[in-house]
C-alpha cells in the first residue's frame, strides 16, 4: 500500500511539475536576473571569462600537445562550454534544497519544481555560453552539416541523465551535508580524466579512463556533431545504459525519501 502511495506521489508530481513550467522558467529567469541586476552586460561576464580562458588555453595547450590550433581550440572550446553545462547542474544539486529551505519551510512545494528550475537557470547560462561556439564556427569557417543536428538527441540523453542524477543527489545532499563538498572534489577530478583538454586518442582505447567514465560519453554526444563528426555507437549504447540505471536509482530514492525533505532541511 505505501508503495503504491509513493509511486502515486512521483507520478503526481512529476506531471504536476511538467504542467507548470512557466513557473520553474519564471524563476529561472528571475534568479539570473537578480543575480545580475544593474549589470551592463548581465550573465555574458560567464561567456566573456569563459571565452578569454578558451582562447588562452586554447593556444598554450595547442603547442605542448603539438596539436593545430584551427583542431585543437575548437575542440576544447565546444568540450568546455559543453562541461560548464553539466558541472553547473552537478555542483548544485547537493545543496539544492538546502538553498531552498525558505520556500520548503513555508510552502508547499513541488520539490520537481524545485529541480527544474536549476536546469533551466543552467540551460539558459548554457544559451549564453554558446554564443563562443558560434564565434568559433565564423573565425575557423567550420561547416559541421547536417550531421550536426545528432546533437539534439545527443542533448535530450545528457539532460535526462542529469536529471536523474539531481533527484538522487539532491535527496543525498539535504539529508548528508558532506555530499556538496564530496561532489565539488569529484568534480575537479573528472574534469581532468574527462577529454576535454586533451584528445582521446592520447590514450589507449581499452583504458579504464576512456571506459569507466560516463561523462566522456556523454561529451561525445554532444562535441562531436557539433564539430563534425557523428558520436560513437557506444556512446548511444553506454548513455541509454545510464540513463536507466540512475532512473531507476532516482524513482526509488524519490519514493523512498521525498516525503522526508521538509524535516532534513
Amino acid at each position: 500500500m505505501n508503495q503504491q502511495i509513493s509511486s502515486s506521489r512521483l507520478r503526481n508530481d512529476l506531471l504536476a511539475a511538467l504542467s507548470a513550467c512557466d513557473l520553474w522558467v519564471f524563476l529561472a529567469v528571475q534568479d539570473i536576473r537578480l543575480r545580475y541586476r544593474r549589470s551592463k552586460i548581465g550573465p555574458f561576464w560567464i561567456t566573456l571569462s569563459m571565452a578569454i580562458f578558451c582562447v588562452t588555453l586554447g593556444v598554450v595547450y595547442s603547442q605542448l600537445f603539438k596539436a593545430e590550433l584551427n583542431e585543437y581550440l575548437p575542440f576544447l572550446t565546444v568540450g568546455f562550454v559543453i562541461w560548464g553545462l553539466i558541472s553547473g547542474m552537478l555542483s548544485e544539486f547537493p545543496n539544492l534544497y538546502v538553498d531552498n529551505a525558505a520556500y520548503i519551510k513555508d510552502i508547499k512545494i513541488n520539490p520537481f519544481t524545485i529541480l527544474f528550475r536549476v536546469v533551466t537557470r543552467n540551460v539558459i547560462i548554457f544559451a549564453h555560453n554558446a554564443l563562443i561556439i558560434i564565434g568559433i564556427y565564423l573565425y575557423f569557417r567550420i561547416n559541421p552539416g547536417l550531421v550536426a543536428f545528432l546533437a539534439l538527441p545527443g542533448f535530450v540523453l545528457v539532460f535526462l541523465n542529469l536529471v536523474a542524477i539531481g533527484v538522487s543527489l539532491s535527496i543525498f545532499g539535504v539529508r548528508f551535508r558532506d555530499v556538496s563538498p564530496i561532489t565539488q572534489s569529484l568534480i575537479q577530478i573528472l574534469f581532468f580524466i574527462t577529454p576535454i583538454m586533451w584528445f582521446p586518442r592520447l590514450i589507449a582505447a581499452d583504458s579504464w579512463i576512456a571506459l569507466a567514465n560516463p561523462l566522456a560519453y556523454f561529451l561525445d554526444l554532444t562535441r562531436s556533431p557539433l564539430l563534425g563528426h557523428a558520436p560513437a555507437p557506444e556512446s548511444w549504447v553506454v548513455a541509454l545504459g545510464t540513463l536507466a540505471f540512475f532512473a531507476a536509482g532516482a524513482a526509488l530514492m524519490y519514493r523512498a525519501k521525498a516525503s522526508r525533505i521538509p524535516f532534513w532541511v
